[in-house]
C-alpha cells in the first residue's frame, strides 16, 4: 500500500508539471523565435540569470522576509478579530443584530475601495499594511467561525453547563476545540488572501517587500525582475497553501482518531 501511494503522488506531480513546462518551452520558442520584443519579454535564461543574482545577494531573502512579516502580522490581527467576532456573532443574538449588518457592510467594500481612506489615516507606513492585511484576513475567519460556532453540537454546550464552566473555559475547552476544522479552513483561506493583499497594497504603497521589487522593477522597465518575482510570490503562495492544507489533514485525522 505505501509503494502504491507512493507512485500515485508520483504521478500526481508529473501530471501536475505537465502544464509549467509546456509554458516554459512556449516562453522560450516566443524568445528564440522573437514572437514577443525581449523588451517585453525576456527570455528564460535572462529570467534565470537574475534569480540568481537576487538570491545572490541576498536581496530577495531580505524583502521576502519583510513581506512573511507583514502577512503573519496582519493575520494575526484580523484573524483574532474575525474569530471573536464570529463566535461571538454565533452565541448572541443580540451581538448579531447590532453589530453583524455593519460588518457585512464594510466586508463588501472592496480592500482597494478602503486604501484610499486608510492612506489618509495611517500614512504609507507599516500601520497601513497591517490594517489592510487585517482587513482582508477578517472575514475568512468571522464566516468559518461563526458557521463552525452555530453547527456545534447541543450536547458540548450541555455538558460545559452541568460542568458549570466559566465562559472563558467553555470557548477555550469546548468551542475552539470542536470549530477547529472549520478554523483552519478559515486561517487557510485568510492567508492566500492576506498574501495577495500583501502583494497588491507593496505595490501601491512601499519602499520595501517582495511588491515593492515587483514595482522597481516595473519602473526601471527590469521585465526580468518583474518575471522573477512573480513566480516567486506564486509559489510562496502555493506554499503556504499546501502547508495549511496538510496541517488541515493532520487535524482532521488526529480527531477521528481521538474520536474512535
Amino acid at each position: 500500500m505505501r509503494g502504491k501511494a507512493v507512485g500515485l503522488a508520483g504521478v500526481n506531480w508529473a501530471a501536475a508539471l505537465i502544464l509549467p513546462l509546456f509554458i516554459l518551452a512556449l516562453w522560450q520558442a516566443a524568445a528564440a523565435y522573437a514572437w514577443v520584443s525581449p523588451l517585453i519579454l525576456p527570455a528564460p535564461a535572462l529570467v534565470l540569470q537574475s534569480a540568481t543574482e537576487l538570491f545572490g545577494s541576498g536581496q530577495i531573502f531580505a524583502e521576502v522576509g519583510i513581506s512573511f512579516m507583514r502577512v503573519l502580522v496582519g493575520l494575526a490581527i484580523g484573524g483574532s478579530l474575525g474569530l471573536a467576532c464570529g463566535v461571538m456573532m454565533a452565541r448572541s443574538e443580540s451581538f448579531e443584530a447590532y453589530v453583524g449588518p455593519t460588518i457585512r457592510m464594510i466586508w463588501l467594500v472592496p480592500t482597494l475601495g478602503w486604501l484610499p481612506f486608510l492612506m489618509l489615516i495611517l500614512g504609507v507606513g507599516e500601520s497601513l499594511k497591517f490594517a489592510m492585511i487585517a482587513k482582508t484576513c477578517f472575514f475568512p475567519l468571522l464566516v468559518t467561525s461563526y458557521e463552525g460556532t452555530r453547527a456545534l453540537p447541543q450536547r458540548y454546550l450541555e455538558v460545559a453547563r452541568v460542568l458549570e464552566l466559566p465562559r472563558g473555559q467553555t470557548l477555550r475547552k469546548v468551542i475552539i476545540p470542536a470549530i477547529l476544522p472549520s478554523l483552519f479552513a478559515g486561517f487557510r483561506l485568510a492567508l492566500s488572501k492576506g498574501w495577495q493583499a500583501l502583494v497588491v497594497v507593496e505595490l501601491i504603497a512601499s519602499s520595501s517587500g517582495i511588491g515593492y521589487l515587483m514595482n522597481w522593477g516595473r519602473k526601471l522597465f527590469y521585465l526580468d525582475v518583474v518575471i522573477v518575482t512573480m513566480i516567486l510570490v506564486g509559489l510562496i503562495g502555493w506554499t503556504l497553501d499546501r502547508l495549511m492544507l496538510r496541517a488541515e489533514k493532520h487535524l482532521t485525522l488526529w480527531q477521528a482518531r481521538s474520536a474512535g
